[in-house]
């Protein structure tokens, strides 16, 4: 099952208010990278498409994925997905390691993923099947806007905004 996935563009905020149009979603400011935006609550699965900025670019940072600015066309790019999958994370572990790609546990504060870095170039968060209840309450709009609301009233910087 896809959870969410990130897309570039030109205009994140056109294209946020587009898609949220056309899937019966909602779009929020997606606070990791400035001119970011989330839309979700287009079914009751969590699904959710992040817009990035066409020159924002996922980086694997030294504990988890990290925002950087795109200088010129470089090995990593503002694409990655979520994916459910029926393995572990002893597995995901396996494969990482036969495959000499990155691959770690890590705390999104609501929710947990498997970074996994496919040929060390682009990212794909995995959810075991313990993962994904903690996912799917988040990805409720009125839980992300909530959590949104709280951010942006302390202050808060995600550790990925630059």
């Amino acid at each position: 099952m896809l959870h969410h996935m990130s897309l570039p563009a030109r205009d994140p905020h056109s294209v946020a208010r587009v898609l949220a149009e056309l899937t019966d979603g909602q779009f929020f400011d997606f606070p990791i990278a400035p001119g970011a935006y989330m839309v979700n609550g287009c079914d009751p699965h969590g699904t959710a498409l992040e817009i990035l900025p066409d020159d924002r670019v996922w980086l694997p940072g030294p504990h988890e994925v990290d925002v950087g600015v795109r200088e010129s066309s470089g090995p990593c790019s503002g694409f990655h997905v979520a994916l459910s999958v029926p393995v572990s994370r002893e597995r995901i572990e396996e494969v990482g390691a036969r495959e000499g790609w990155l691959v770690r546990l890590c705390d999104r504060g609501p929710f947990q993923v498997i970074e996994l870095w496919v040929e060390n170039r682009f990212m794909v968060e995995l959810l075991t099947a313990a993962m994904v209840p903690a996912y799917l309450a988040f990805m409720k709009p009125e839980t992300y806007g909530a959590w949104l609301a709280e951010v942006q009233r302390s202050g808060a910087v995600l550790q990925a905004a630059h």
